[in-house]
């Protein structure tokens, strides 16, 4: 299970941009499609709970945080096996 568990963090790095920019179409797709569908309730639990603009920065600081930290374990990788990647 390890080993999958590494195999799987391994591709993660060697393949950041192309998972972020995914992550970023699925939750713009699934953001789109609840408003689209429930667009009333959505605007009213943002009324409840906070602006919307709050969530979206929340959401896209993460994101973008998280491509940071595979970004860094990449390069830390990189480094202790001696490749010179990109």
């Amino acid at each position: 299970m390890r080993r999958r568990l590494t195999a799987a963090d391994v591709w993660v790095q060697d393949h950041h941009v192309g998972v972020g920019v995914t992550v970023i179409v699925v939750l713009c797709t699934a953001v789109g499609l609840l408003l689209r569908i429930r667009m009333d309730q959505v605007i009213e639990l943002a009324r409840l709970f906070a602006p919307v603009a709050t969530i979206l920065s929340i959401t896209i600081g993460a994101i973008f945080g998280s491509i940071k930290w595979v970004r860094k374990r990449k390069k830390a990788r990189m480094a202790t096996t001696g490749s010179a990647g990109s």
